[in-house]
C-alpha cells in the first residue's frame, strides 16, 4: 500500500532575487502574475501559455535559479543562454531573452542587461524540446493581457456572478478550478479536458471527481461533457474506468464509486446537450453500459445481484467506520449510484434513438437492483452495508450508506422518511458547517479524511440526494451551510466538523498541509449559485 507520508517528488524551480547576493523577498500574486518583491525592486512572472512561463524584471535585479537536481540528466547549456534540465518526467528549457545567464558553482545566475531589464522564458515539455528563436516568444505584457482575457471568458461562461454573500470568493473559486484544468497534449495521458484535484498531493484527475465537476460546470455543456467523457476514454477491457489519471498513468487496479450516471442524469435534465454530436452520445452510451456490466461481472461475487467493494479505496471513503464489517462489502450508496446510471442510460438511449427494447432493459435492471438493494441493505430503520461473504453488517455511524437516498422516488415513502429522519436525528450527520462524514458522538469519530470530517463529495452527494427525495429545503439549508464554511474558512478538501476550520494538519505525500482543492472550489460555485439566490 502506498505511503501517504512519502515525499511527493514534485518538480520545482527555486527563484531568489539577487544583487551580489540573494535578497529577502515577499511573494504576492494577482490573477495573472506572481510577484517577488524586495526593497530593491521586483520581478514578475506570468504564465504565457500552458507550458511557458515568462519572467520579467525592470529594476536592475537578477535571479538566482536553483533547478531540480537529476543525476541522470543534469542541467546542460544547449546554446548560449539556453539551459535544458529535467522537469518531472519531462524536460524544460530556461532561456534568457534579455540579460545574461551564467552557471556559477552549480547554480544559475540571471543578470539584467545594461538597461536593468531581465526577461527569461521557462518552457516545459513532456517530450524532447528544441530552443526557439528569441523573437518567437510572446511579449510579456501581451501575455499578461491574454491570460486575463482567457480567465475572464472562463468566468463569464460559468459563473459571471454569485449572490452577494458569496461573491467575494467567486473569482478565487473560479481560478482554483481553472488553474487545475489540464488538456490533451503530446506525451500525456489526459484524453480530454480533466480537472486535477489539488497541487502536489493528489495531483491527479480522479474519476468520480470528474463526474462531480461535470455537474458543477454544466453551464458550459461542451466543457462538462468532455470532462465526463474523459473518464471513459481510458476504460480498460473489463469496462472499469481509472480511479485517478496522473499525467502519464492511470491508478492501476483501483476505482472509485460509479457516480458518472448521476452526472449524466444531471446533464440530461439540466444542460443543453444539443451541441454534442450524436456519435459522441452513442459512444458514452456504449462505454457507460460496459462500466455498469463491470460491477456485476467482477464485483457481484456471490451472484445475488448486489455488487460489493473489495477494499476501502473503492468505497471513496478511505477511513470511514462503516466498512469495519470487512470485505467484500455491498455498499448502499455505490449500488444506488449504479441504479441511477441505469436510469440515465435509458434516458440517453431514448434521446439518441437507441432501440426501445434496450432502453427498457436498462430500466428493468434498475428496478431489479433497487429491489435487491432494499432487501439486502435496508434493515427496516436504516441503511447498512453488508459483507456478502460472511453476512456481517457494517456500522451505522457513517454517512455514506445514507446516500442511497439518491434513489429518490424509486424508494417507498416510508424508507425516504426514515432515512431523512436518521440523517438529521441524534445518530445523524448534521453540523453547523455541513454534513459530518461520521456522527460526531460515534466512538470512531476522528478528524481524518472521512472518519468525521466535513468533506467535499459528501456535501454535494447529500444535497443531490435530498433533492431527489423531494427534500429541497433541507438540501438548500445544508448546501448554504457548507458554502459559507468554504467562504469563511477556505476552499480546502476537508473541514473540521466541530469548528468548521480547514484541516491544515493532515499530512500526505510529504506535504505538511492540504491545499485548496478544485473539488471544493467547483462545489462552492455550484451550491452558492443554486441555493443562494
Amino acid at each position: 500500500m502506498a505511503d501517504l507520508n512519502a515525499p511527493n517528488h514534485c518538480r520545482a524551480v527555486k527563484l531568489e532575487l539577487f544583487r551580489e547576493r540573494a535578497l529577502p523577498a515577499v511573494i504576492s500574486d494577482t490573477v495573472s502574475e506572481v510577484i517577488l518583491e524586495s526593497e530593491a525592486g521586483a520581478v514578475r512572472c506570468c504564465i504565457a501559455d500552458k507550458k511557458l512561463v515568462l519572467i520579467k524584471g525592470m529594476d536592475g535585479l537578477g535571479l538566482k535559479i536553483s533547478l531540480p537536481d537529476s543525476f541522470m540528466t543534469p542541467p546542460l547549456e544547449l546554446v548560449e543562454g539556453c539551459y535544458r534540465f529535467a522537469f518531472g518526467e519531462g524536460s524544460a528549457l530556461l532561456t534568457v531573452l534579455k540579460g545574461k545567464l551564467a552557471n556559477v558553482g552549480g547554480g544559475l545566475i540571471a543578470s539584467p542587461d545594461e538597461a536593468g531589464i531581465l526577461l527569461l522564458a521557462f518552457e516545459e515539455s513532456d517530450v524532447d524540446i528544441l530552443p526557439r528563436a528569441k523573437e518567437d516568444y510572446p511579449d510579456y505584457d501581451e501575455a499578461v493581457r491574454a491570460y486575463e482575457a482567457e480567465f475572464d471568458a472562463f468566468c463569464d461562461a460559468l459563473y459571471p456572478s454569485l449572490p452577494a454573500e458569496f461573491e467575494p470568493m467567486r473569482r478565487q473559486a473560479l481560478y482554483t478550478t481553472w488553474s487545475l484544468m489540464v488538456d490533451p497534449d503530446e506525451g500525456v495521458l489526459y484524453p480530454r479536458t480533466m480537472v486535477k484535484m489539488m497541487r502536489f498531493i493528489f495531483e491527479s484527475a480522479f474519476g468520480w471527481q470528474q463526474a462531480m465537476q461535470a455537474i458543477c460546470l454544466a453551464k458550459n455543456p461542451r466543457l462538462a461533457w468532455d470532462i465526463l467523457m474523459s473518464c471513459f476514454e481510458l476504460q480498460d477491457k473489463n469496462g472499469r474506468i481509472a480511479d485517478a489519471v496522473s499525467h502519464r498513468a492511470g491508478m492501476g487496479n483501483s476505482m472509485k464509486p460509479p457516480f458518472q450516471g448521476v452526472a449524466l442524469k444531471w446533464l440530461l435534465e439540466n444542460a443543453d446537450l444539443s451541441g454534442i454530436p450524436t456519435a459522441e452520445k452513442h459512444e458514452l452510451f456504449v462505454r457507460m453500459g460496459k462500466w455498469v456490466d463491470f460491477f456485476f461481472k467482477f464485483r457481484d461475487v456471490d451472484g445475488k445481484g448486489v455488487w460489493a467493494n473489495f477494499g476501502p479505496i473503492e468505497t471513496g471513503w478511505e477511513d470511514a467506520s462503516y466498512f469495519y464489517a470487512g470485505f467484500p462489502l455491498a455498499a448502499p450508496d455505490a449500488n444506488a449510484y449504479t441504479v441511477v446510471m441505469m436510469d440515465a442510460l435509458a434516458a440517453l438511449g431514448r434521446s439518441i434513438g437507441e432501440d426501445e427494447a434496450l432502453c427498457k432493459a436498462w430500466e428493468q435492471r434498475a428496478d431489479a437492483l433497487t429491489q435487491k438493494l432494499i432487501e439486502t441493505c435496508w434493515d427496516g430503520e436504516r441503511w447498512v452495508p453488508v459483507n456478502t461473504r460472511t453476512g456481517a453488517k457494517g456500522l451505522s455511524d457513517s454517512l455514506p450508506p445514507f446516500a442511497a437516498l439518491i434513489l429518490g422516488k424509486r424508494l417507498p415513502r416510508e424508507i425516504i422518511d426514515k432515512t431523512v429522519a436518521w440523517i438529521f436525528g441524534e445518530h445523524g450527520f448534521e453540523t453547523d458547517f455541513g454534513f459530518a462524514s461520521e456522527n460526531v458522538h460515534s466512538p470512531f469519530f476522528h478528524h481524518g479524511f472521512t472518519g468525521g470530517s466535513v468533506i467535499v463529495p459528501a456535501q454535494l452527494i447529500m444535497c443531490l440526494a435530498l433533492e431527489a427525495a423531494g427534500e429541497k429545503e433541507k438540501a438548500k439549508e445544508m448546501g448554504l451551510r457548507y458554502a459559507r464554511t468554504l467562504r469563511d474558512n477556505g476552499l480546502f478538501h476537508i473541514h473540521n466538523a466541530l469548528n468548521g476550520k480547514g484541516e491544515r494538519g493532515l499530512v500526505a505525500f510529504g506535504e505538511k498541509q492540504l491545499f485548496w482543492s478544485s473539488w471544493a472550489s467547483s462545489v462552492y460555485l455550484f451550491l452558492a449559485d443554486r441555493y443562494g439566490r
